[in-house]
């Protein structure tokens, strides 16, 4: 039979190792997003040929029926996003999102008025 102070560091050891195995597992699971700046987005733009940031943002402010009031690029793992934010009319402040490659828009959830 073992002695209580080897149980005690098997166990102490046992305990150490999984929250560092969840957090990979964590890790793994949620891709990290990363916004770039005006220069960076430009060659992004010209190395991966994504679509028109500019028309893009006219579409959703139009769709929306708000102002166009920034765009801004983003990855998630291999995905490039364009982010939109655009204004309503009843200052209602929206953030909308398009893929980048295509500049067609993301769904998004819908949420009750």
């Amino acid at each position: 039979m073992r002695s209580p102070p080897a149980i005690v560091a098997l166990l102490t050891l046992l305990a150490a190792a999984i929250p560092a195995s969840a957090q990979q597992d964590i890790d793994r699971a949620a891709p990290v997003r990363q916004c770039f700046s005006a220069s960076e987005t430009r060659s992004l733009i010209a190395a991966h040929k994504l679509a028109d940031p500019f028309a893009a943002l006219r579409a959703a402010a139009s769709a929306e029926r708000a102002e166009a009031i920034g765009v801004k690029l983003c990855r998630t793992g291999e995905i490039y996003r364009y982010e939109f934010d655009l204004l309503r009319k009843d200052g209602r402040l929206l953030h909308v999102q398009a893929d980048a490659a295509t500049g067609k828009p993301v769904a998004r959830p819908r949420q009750g008025n």
